[in-house]
């Protein structure tokens, strides 16, 4: 299959007629409608909103029976774009940077990458719309906010739903939906440091009583807070709607996104502490090495570095309700994808030169994807009691190209670097075994699976349910440089299930409690080796337990839960033989998270949340048959907070707010060599409520910390956060 390159541009032009020849069908789609009704976007003072938390929504993410987050026994965290748009968060990392017990970054390969109750990359499955496509960390991109409806976080395993992939938790973004309630038009600008600047439009349009559209428009751009990088992002979403009788319902819907990055921002190397000019106390490593706070600004990767990205989602959802109670489902998704890396992504120090020695890194993915889930949801009665079922299958299929080299260019200066151009693409610049392939790959699955919930009394629910896998893998690498060709592929079979209850203390109290076993393949399906390919999927298990509460007629929300997973099947060396791979690892975390958002009084909201966890390798041995048993995964911090005050002035529409995140320290390696230490960050805004806009100005960082928040690929290379800024937007709805 040929690569087809898109323009940004181009592809906006095309969205809105590709959308409009698809009238013949339409629709709303989700099955309670009450689940998609718009945020009021232009309104600040969201944080002190009936239900903030979304705890009485019924939302199809948790379960497919139409339960609320209350009545299931696990944890959901709902970030609206009311949300987005009160707090600032401006993209998909600093949306999941939010919700308790959730960090991201921005790794090249695995942008807004997200780490959660002790796992992260493959561990966490992104969904689009509901919609889940293998190895989602590839296709996740660090999304600006103004697309959604809703981001929604799920912890824990969610194998039962969305199969292989899903141990620690599943992200599904929501795109926002059509309304038949009224024509309105919502808009956002937004300009601030670095040269930042971002543009969103949107327009949902009623069709009479039974039928809308809607269409939203964003850009942004970014000269960025490191020399020479430079971000341009545009999306658009389209959905239209449909309700041609009271029992069929109809969504389609079409989506683009794109991303241009120039010479993107790869970390900062760890230098000597003899060699920094501006040694900095943020990293603490065993071969003392530091973050040399006079390379905060640098930029290592080649002058004509690139990390470009177009993706298009069409969606289409139709229900039917039949008689007595039951409702039949269709949801069929189509995905494809062109992304393009060339870069210089790892930096070294080198003693005996005094240099930087940098790699070199092209990939390129050609990537298709397409699904159908059917499924038939009941409301009935067993013995009297209430219970509601769901059955259902899934098939889903990728189709993956890609071609990489990985090789060296010149080395530079840590102070004065002389960046150079990416080399071409011939066999001397890329030598060497595995250095110069191409590969290509078929993941198809099947799946069925069912759920049942049972009112055992009006106060106690028991929900169960299981899915059963098939996964066909089809690999073939042709590696260019040695002139060979590999063919291998494997067949999984999986299942996964769940069992759990929920207790109403009150009406408005409920605790649960659940247990989960799910699975997760041993890397990356689409990129597998022979090794990863021939080995067993590794197994999650998952114990869970909370409460969940409404105070002052639902105008404060508490959540509290507590948390056990393990996986087993991962990774290991043999210690006999030490250079020889085996699985038989395990990797396990415990935690607590809690959650408190609402109203303190008339002028006061609040939006807190906290999470502890430890996180650590049960078994499992490195390279050289070092014992890494007791060790940190990287990337983990075992401290997580977020605070947002808000008071609301009466004599002025004017609300003042402020924000403090603090993020535990981590590390960058499985051995623990290398520690980053935590941070707390301060944020202060002002907002002045206009009739139908509001104007608000913000300062991040206002203390201008110095901290590094993420680890590169190597573990000698860190990300370190944005200097203070300010922005100022205006949102509106007309």
């Amino acid at each position: 299959m040929s690569r087809h390159h898109h323009s940004v541009g181009a592809a906006a032009r095309c969205l809105l007629p590709v959308l409009f020849a698809a009238l013949p069908l339409a629709a709303r789609a989700e099955e309670n409608p009450a689940a998609e009704a718009p945020d009021r976007a232009a309104d600040i003072t969201v944080i002190g909103e009936r239900d903030p938390t979304r705890l009485d929504v019924p939302t199809p993410t948790v379960s497919r029976l139409g339960l609320t987050p209350r009545e299931t026994p696990a944890t959901l965290d709902v970030v609206t774009q009311a949300t987005m748009q009160a707090k600032g968060l401006r993209t998909a990392v600093e949306v999941y940077d939010s919700t308790p017990g959730v960090v991201a970054g921005l790794l090249p390969g695995e942008p807004a990458s997200a780490s959660m109750r002790g796992f992260s990359t493959g561990a966490v499955s992104y969904l689009f719309d509901g919609m889940r496509v293998a190895d989602s960390t590839i296709l996740n991109r660090n999304y600006d906010s103004f697309a959604f409806d809703r981001i929604e976080v799920l912890k824990g395993p969610a194998s039962i739903l969305y199969g292989d992939g899903a141990l620690a938790g599943a992200v599904n973004l929501v795109p926002k939906k059509p309304s038949t309630d009224a024509r309105h038009v919502d808009a956002l600008a937004s300009y601030g440091s670095f040269d930042s600047w971002r543009l969103g439009a949107g327009v949902n349009q009623p069709l009479g009583t039974t039928a809308a559209l809607r269409s939203d428009l964003s850009a942004s751009r970014s000269s960025g807070y490191v020399d020479d990088t430079r971000t341009r992002t545009l999306q658009s979403t389209n959905s239209l709607a449909l309700n041609p009788t009271s029992r069929l319902s109809v969504l389609l819907a079409f989506d683009y996104f794109g991303e241009r990055n120039r010479t993107p921002y790869q970390g900062a190397p760890l230098l000597p502490a003899a060699v920094a000019r501006d040694p900095s106390d943020v990293v603490h490593s065993t071969a003392g090495l530091v973050l040399d706070r006079a390379i905060r600004d640098r930029n290592y990767n080649v002058t004509d570095g690139r990390a470009d990205s177009d993706a298009y989602w069409g969606r289409a959802r139709i229900a039917w309700t039949l008689a007595d109670g039951w409702t039949l489902t269709d949801e069929a998704n189509l995905y494809r994808g062109d992304r393009t890396w060339e870069n210089s992504e790892d930096f070294t120090y080198n003693p005996a030169t005094a240099l930087l020695d940098r790699s070199t890194t092209k990939i390129t993915h050609d990537h298709d994807s397409w699904s159908n889930r059917a499924f038939l949801t009941g409301d009935t009665t067993i013995a009297g009691l209430r219970n509601r079922v769901n059955v259902g299958a899934e098939y889903n299929e990728a189709h993956f190209i890609t071609h990489r080299r990985f090789g060296t260019t010149t080395s530079v200066s840590p102070f004065a670097p002389v960046r150079g151009t990416f080399p071409a693409d011939v066999a001397a610049n890329f030598p060497g075994a595995g250095n110069r392939a191409d590969f290509t790959s078929r993941v198809a699955s099947w799946a069925v699976f069912a759920e049942d919930a049972l009112n055992l009394t009006d106060r106690w629910l028991l929900l169960a349910g299981l899915r059963h896998d098939t996964i066909d893998l089809d690999r073939r690498v042709d590696d260019l440089n040695q002139g060979t060709t590999q063919r291998f592929g494997r067949r999984f079979h999986a299942l996964s299930g769940r069992i759990g209850s929920v207790y109403d203390v009150a009406p408005t109290t409920q605790l649960y409690a659940q247990y989960s076993h799910a699975i997760t393949p041993v890397g990356s399906l689409l990129l597998s080796n022979v090794l990863r390919a021939s080995v067993d999927l590794t197994r999650g298990d998952s114990v869970e337990g909370g409460v969940k509460t409404s105070l002052f007629g639902d105008r404060l929300a508490l959540t509290a839960a507590g948390y056990w997973i393990r996986q087993s099947g991962i990774l290991t060396r043999d210690p006999a033989r030490p250079s020889v791979q085996v699985q038989g690892g395990v990797q396990s975390s415990r935690g607590v998270e809690l959650s408190a958002v609402g109203t303190l009084s008339r002028h006061w909201t609040l939006d807190a949340n906290a999470a502890l966890l430890r996180a650590r390798f049960d078994e499992l041995t490195g390279a050289g048959g070092v014992d890494l048993t007791g060790k940190r995964p990287v990337n983990v911090p075992q401290r997580l907070a977020n605070l947002t005050i808000a008071y609301h002035a009466d004599a002025l529409p004017l609300t003042i707010s402020g924000a403090l995140r603090h993020v535990g320290d981590i590390y960058t390696s499985t051995a623990n060599t290398v520690r980053v230490d935590g941070y707390t960050l301060l944020d202060a805004g002002i907002a002045y409520r206009l009739p139908q806009a509001t104007v608000s100005l913000r300062v991040r960082n206002i203390a201008d910390r110095f901290y590094a928040y993420w680890s590169g690929y190597s573990a000698t290379q860190v990300y370190v956060g944005a200097p203070r800024s300010i922005d100022l937007t205006l949102a509106t709805r007309l």
